[in-house]
């Protein structure tokens, strides 16, 4: 049995109220890894409020917000992207709920994003997540990331750095 999964990219801000439980939900698991390797404790609810507050930044023409919905219109998942230079991408939040784990939506939504990235003119994607996230790592070796050092553009504080792992594509070729 599958379920039957949209997924589309939004072109104005989306319902806040709606993103920001699933985002509460993201960081309840990322800050939860953070800590599983070293890290510091976090706020889930001072998180999710940076995220809405920076919304615009992910919403055309510089990015996208790509959410996954079942048939009656329940968030599934999403995934963020924003340009953060003339030529490079950054994966943000990618996020797909329990119910819909097992079924390939994660990387569905990180290969929208790259198309996505590609049509505001990107050449290269840059991503990050914590040491931890063994799954989402091996889903970006999968896709044919590779490691790199930590990037310009990133609103982390570098003191992370230890805690985290940055990965980049080049989508030029593709």
């Amino acid at each position: 049995m599958g379920l039957d999964i949209s997924l589309a990219f939004v072109e104005t801000r989306p319902d806040l109220g709606e993103l920001s439980d699933i985002l509460t939900e993201y960081y309840a698991q990322i800050l939860e890894r953070l800590m599983a390797v070293g890290g510091p404790s976090l706020s889930v609810a001072d998180h999710v409020q940076f995220s809405l507050d920076e919304i615009d930044q992910f919403l055309p023409p510089n990015g996208g917000i790509l959410l996954a919905r079942d048939s009656s219109g329940y968030l599934l998942g999403c995934g963020f992207v924003r340009m953060i230079d003339d030529h490079r991408a950054e994966l943000k939040r990618l996020y797909v709920r329990d119910i819909a784990r097992g079924y390939g939506l994660g990387r569905q939504i990180i290969e929208m994003r790259i198309e996505k990235a590609k049509e505001l003119g990107a050449t290269t994607i840059v991503a990050d997540t914590v040491r931890g996230n063994s799954s989402m790592l091996a889903l970006y070796d999968r896709l044919g990331f590779s490691e790199t050092a930590r990037y310009d553009g990133k609103d982390n504080p570098a003191a992370f750095e230890k805690y985290l792992v940055y990965r980049k594509l080049d989508i030029s070729e593709r």
